[in-house]
């Protein structure tokens, strides 16, 4: 194949029908090899070498040349294609068909497609077909850039219609995945029904792309449902389908698919390959960065380290952000913002979650499955002591929503700990251990360990040492196994700062005029906590940490924070 490539490239004359003949064959096995940015350069030369007599095989020859260009993800090489295409006199279906090639070459940046895809509509204006591929990318675009599912739902809708009408199956089917992925979002109609109606069409993955096949989203909407075995071995299937057939794209969402699968049931190192291989691929193919960072973020938030989270995840908001893709810009900021609640910075965190907040409000009535943001922000708006904001968001809780699904207990978790925080801190436990059972019940093993986390929080607060011991030691085994390193190496620290507590009952003097939950936070403002982070880990506000540092300076006779490591040491018996 390179040794055609060389020979049309070094070609004496501009055109050659025994060497575009040549070249097309090679093109056609570097499809077949799924090498298809070679592929798409090779169509290229062989339509420039097809001789000007011959115009329908030229034509034919650019139209497959930017279909597989936009395979590639090379939107440069798809629009020299298209453009030669449009100078082909083609009909309006094949004109279409070049257009729509240019669209899909932009990945996740659909943001600028308006234009493009309004001209396709006056061109296809009377062929279903073209009308339906046309409607099919207008969902796709209504979904990812402009965050409005509804004008995503009723796009597919329409797509479906026009391709059953045109008797095109692999076209209906595409349309019927989208419409059933809008319709769970909105939890509007019957999804299931709707996707069971695009698998019975079989038609294989790989015919219109596997990110848009009903194989696909049914391995999704196995990981909403937290059904892993099923979603891992239907993604398993899809990987050596996408190995043998598909392109770049494809790989990516499947190895992003199943690092989520592996961070959700604790595999943290194979969830960090998975993501690792997906984010090298995105650069080297120059796909959308905003959908392999976020994952990226993911995996590492869960085996990595919190910093190498938030770099993947600030790197990917602003790379969604600057290509219109609200959906991952959004992912993005909520792995920023849970992030910065694991590392105390809720100040930070409260930035992030108000900036998805005010997207994801306006347009996504959710179904909390498939993006399970809201958890974290209700934890964050408690730790930051706005618990009005809060309540608020807990009532948002959807009604079709089950309570003890693993989703639920989510919802139960963030429940619990704003019911500590208004005072009600047995029934707050009591909920952290139901939920526990869901996500073990369900093979959620880093789940169930930040609730047993949660608990030992809550009870340490209290002053109920034993209990917040065996919650945290609970945690930190469920963090070992899954070799869940950063959340490991906090829920460590939880466990020598409670022994540190203890010990610190035996000094004197000074030191022992303080309350423990004095004690406990002259500890924490000593090794550098900010009222922000010390508030977040004994579960108070920040009012309150402050009127107790104050008590803390009256009683050791100090006037600042920098003096109070050396109040302590000179007052440890």
């Amino acid at each position: 194949m390179h040794a055609v490539r060389h020979r049309a490239l070094s070609r004496a004359a501009a055109t050659d029908q025994r060497l575009a003949e040549d070249t097309a064959e090679a093109a056609g096995r570097a499809r077949t090899d799924g090498e298809r940015a070679l592929s798409a350069e090779l169509f290229v030369l062989a339509a420039e070498l097809t001789p000007v007599n011959r115009p329908a095989l030229r034509l034919s020859r650019f139209l497959t040349a930017a279909r597989e260009a936009a395979a590639a993800g090379d939107s440069d090489l798809t629009r020299r294609a298209a453009t030669a295409v449009a100078a082909s006199r083609p009909t309006p279906a094949e004109h279409v068909a070049a257009l729509l090639a240019v669209v899909d070459s932009h990945s996740q940046a659909l943001a600028g497609a308006a234009g493009l895809l309004e001209r396709c509509r006056r061109l296809a204006s009377s062929d279903p077909q073209s009308l339906a591929a046309v409607e099919l990318r207008a969902a796709i675009r209504a979904n990812v850039s402009n965050s409005d599912p509804h004008e995503a739902l009723r796009a597919a809708r329409k797509a479906a219609e026009l391709a059953r009408s045109a008797g095109r199956p692999v076209l209906e089917a595409a349309a019927l995945t989208m419409r059933a992925r809008m319709e769970r979002v909105l939890n509007e109609g019957d999804s299931r029904a709707t996707l069971d109606r695009a698998l019975a069409l079989d038609v294989a993955a790989e015919a219109d792309g596997i990110g848009n096949s009903p194989q696909y989203l049914a391995a999704r909407h196995a990981i909403f449902d937290d059904r892993l075995a099923e979603a891992r071995s239907r993604l398993t299937v899809l990987l050596a389908r996408a190995e043998q057939h598909g392109q770049e794209e494809d790989l990516v969402d499947i190895w992003r698919s199943l690092a989520e699968v592996e961070v959700r049931s604790g595999a943290c190192a194979k969830a960090l390959t998975w993501a690792g291989k997906a984010l090298d691929a995105s650069v080297a193919a120059g796909l959308s960065l905003g959908p392999a960072c976020y994952t990226a973020a993911l995996a590492q938030s869960a085996g990595g380290s919190f910093a190498a989270a938030l770099r993947y995840a600030a790197y990917g908001e602003r790379a969604a952000r600057e290509e219109g893709d609200v959906l991952h810009r959004n992912r993005n900021l909520w792995m920023t913002g849970a992030v910065r609640l694991h590392t105390g910075d809720i100040n930070g965190a409260v930035t992030a979650f108000a900036l998805l907040g005010r997207t994801e409000d306006g347009h996504r009535p959710p179904d909390p499955s498939v993006f399970r943001w809201q958890p974290d922000a209700i934890e964050v708006l408690v730790a930051a002591g706005e618990l009005t904001s809060a309540q608020n968001m807990i009532l948002t809780f959807p009604a079709t929503a089950r309570q003890e699904s693993a989703t639920g207990a989510g919802w139960t978790r963030a429940r619990a700990l704003f019911l500590a925080r208004a005072g009600e801190t047995d029934r707050a436990v009591e909920l952290l251990r139901a939920a526990s059972e869901v996500f073990r019940r369900d093979g959620l093993p880093l789940e169930e360990a930040r609730t047993h986390l949660a608990r030992g929080r809550i009870q340490r607060a209290h002053r109920r040492q034993a209990a917040a011991r065996t919650a945290f030691q609970d945690a930190r085994d469920l963090y070992v196994l899954a070799r869940a390193r950063p959340m490991l190496a906090t829920v460590q620290e939880h466990l020598d700062r409670l022994d540190g507590q203890g010990r610190s009952r035996g000094r004197e003097k000074g030191r022992a005029t303080l309350t423990d939950s004095e004690a406990r936070l002259a500890d924490l403002v000593s090794r550098g906590a900010t009222n922000q982070q010390a508030a977040q880990q004994m579960y108070i506000s920040v009012k309150t940490v402050e009127s107790m540092l104050s008590r803390i300076y009256r009683k050791l006779h100090i006037r600042s924070r920098t003096q109070l490591l050396a109040a302590l040491t000179m007052h440890t018996g």
